[in-house]
């Protein structure tokens, strides 16, 4: 079946109960189905059987939920009938705002644990295996897979610099936007290099994950091999990594795994890998710009400034919080899509930027060039 992806993202085309068509991010860093606008639920009239708390980072009780037992979602000719299914009370992730498209929930464990999963990055195909007639596929590379607390995990050699080295145990999160993330406090060989900034590099259930970003010299597992990866350290006060039960170093993202074709396969505890050629050589880029952007409106064609990094072009240039941008280099916001502005952003270091933006109802108009932080 076809999907889209934003910003790294993998998004399919569901129906709720084979009739609503929805939007869902597919995401192996989640153990339950969630739907994150209530709105949806309620116009449906689906009946809610209980309502809980969830825990969010640091454990502490930050959102409250919904769950609908006996869903069924379709997704083109296959179909998870009898569906346990979270409803959000209040939209927390506003993952349509920073995505830039209608995107409605995420979908977890639920689906990796009813089929093999496989992911065609190149051509945006997710194909779906019922386990019994499943053959591991030629010239793919066979990885172990652990599955803890319905989490997939591998282990990698990542090297921060010439003489630190970690065996990490990595969670392959396919709901996370960037290549790698390392906890520093997990391993006393995970340093920060010298070289880094500090930004916002996610968005989480307690609301936006800032940390600083770097490079280190490679990860290797199997036979692959990355140099030069950009990496997120994240803050623990915003992002402790004490949620679940499961110790780890970090987690691999769809930065990384958009390189490859991916087969999940959970019930023989296998990942398959194979580079997909068009994308596996690409350096690892990060944004330059230091503006980070939300949509908004009807259409989501209102792109929202949310943050500037101090110190970083934008801000030089007093590009401001909440400042509207109405056309980049030309190109009007009508003609762009929110990850269309990031892959600009990420181009290349003395890339000329001219923003036409809207601050308190005047135009004006912002010029600066792409530094490379790093």
């Amino acid at each position: 079946m076809p999907f889209e992806v934003y910003n790294n993202l993998v998004v399919i085309p569901i129906k709720l109960n084979g009739v609503v068509p929805l939007s869902f991010v597919v995401d192996t860093g989640v153990r339950s189905s969630i739907i994150t606008e209530k709105l949806i639920t309620d116009i449906l009239k689906l009946p809610y059987s209980r309502k809980i708390t969830v825990n969010g980072p640091g454990d502490y009780i930050v959102l409250e939920a919904y769950v609908i037992n006996k869903v069924d979602i379709v997704m083109d000719k296959a179909i998870g009938s009898d569906q346990s299914i979270l409803v959000l009370e209040e939209d927390y992730l506003n993952l349509r705002n920073h995505l830039g498209t209608e995107v409605n929930g995420m979908m977890g464990f639920d689906l990796f644990n009813r089929f093999i999963v496989g992911f065609d990055y190149n051509k945006n195909i997710m194909t779906l295996y019922e386990p019994e007639y499943f053959k591991p596929p030629k010239r793919y590379a066979e990885l172990p897979l652990s599955i803890e607390d319905t989490k997939p995990y591998i282990f990698a050699k990542v090297q921060i610099n010439d003489t630190s080295i970690v065996y990490a145990k990595l969670m392959v999160d396919s709901g996370a936007s960037h290549a790698l993330m390392l906890n520093p406090d997990s391993h006393e060989n995970i340093n920060i290099p010298a070289k880094n900034f500090s930004t916002r590099i996610g968005i989480g259930l307690g609301g936006p994950i800032s940390g600083k970003i770097s490079v280190i010299k490679g990860i290797e597992f199997d036979k692959f091999e990355f140099n030069e990866v950009v990496t997120s350290f994240p803050d623990k006060e915003s992002y402790p990594d004490t949620i679940g039960l499961v110790y780890r170093n970090g987690t691999i993202g769809g930065e990384l795994l958009s390189r490859f074709k991916v087969i999940f396969d959970y019930f023989n505890k296998k990942i398959y890998l194979k580079k997909n050629h068009s994308s596996y050589k690409k350096n690892f880029g990060y944004n330059m710009s230091g503006i980070s952007v939300a949509a908004d409106g009807e259409d989501l064609n209102i792109y929202r400034i949310i943050d500037v990094m101090k110190d970083s072009p934008a801000e030089k240039a007093d590009i401001r919080v909440d400042d509207t941008i109405e056309a980049i280099n030309g190109i009007t916001n009508e003609k762009l899509k929110l990850h269309d502005m990031y892959q600009i952003f990420n181009y290349r270091e003395g890339k000329k930027i001219k923003l036409s933006i809207r601050r308190d109802g005047r135009l004006m108009y912002k010029t600066f060039k792409l530094e490379s932080l790093l």
